[in-house]
């Protein structure tokens, strides 16, 4: 699994390069800023005219669906599994089916919400926020609660965790000065998760009890 991980992101790492060499050679940084998402597809314009436009736009939205589709199914399965071990809540709303159908319902949802009030950059800029505190928190967890139980390296663990508070504070850093509104609903939503999730946990609790 580890070879696996560490191989996948070599060639992650090497075919996002490769775009960024393709890109700067057709395009210059004025022009690469004005097409934005579109970068890509404004390069392929001088190698392949309105052919490699459509054909990179094309691709791009088979990629993008094809990974929707793939988060979708796999938050769907993680949270189906955190209900059933009574870490989140969870209400049918008189849906027939499996757990994980209904957390399927749940994620599309919450996505489509998402969409409707905010752009791709907004949302893209609360799932890093969202994910790297969230790994600083299970970095923590495993460090200070399952360190020796899984014979885990602290080296490794504390060097991870203050990479992902360096990037975290960069990226805060740059959001404040061009976007605050990205930190402060991302502050809100932490509190009403956090909270949330506390209440739920400690009534949880009381009620085994």
């Amino acid at each position: 699994m580890g070879r696996a991980i560490i191989i996948s992101l070599f060639l992650c790492t090497l075919v996002y390069v490769l775009v960024a060499l393709a890109v700067s050679a057709n395009l210059s940084i004025p022009e690469t800023i004005a097409a934005k998402d579109f970068s890509l597809a404004e390069a392929s314009k001088p190698a392949f005219g309105k052919y490699g436009l459509w054909f990179t736009v094309g691709i791009a939205i088979v990629a993008t669906i094809s990974g929707v589709i793939a988060s979708i199914f796999a938050v769907s399965r993680m949270t189906a599994m955190l209900t059933e071990i009574n870490l989140i809540p969870h209400k049918h709303f008189g849906m027939t089916g499996r757990l994980q159908k209904h957390m399927l319902v749940y994620t599309v949802v919450i996505a489509i919400l998402l969409t409707a009030f905010f752009d791709l950059n907004r949302i893209a800029s609360l799932g890093a926020i969202f994910y790297l505190t969230m790994d600083v928190l299970l970095q923590w967890g495993v460090l200070k609660n399952l360190r020796k139980k899984i014979n885990a390296n602290s080296a490794i663990v504390i060097t991870a965790i203050l990479l992902d508070l360096v990037v975290l504070g960069a990226f805060l850093w740059i959001k404040a000065s061009s976007d605050i509104l990205v930190i402060i609903v991302t502050l809100v939503l932490m509190v009403l998760v956090f909270a949330g999730e506390r209440w739920f946990l400690r009534s949880t609790n009381e009620e085994k009890i």
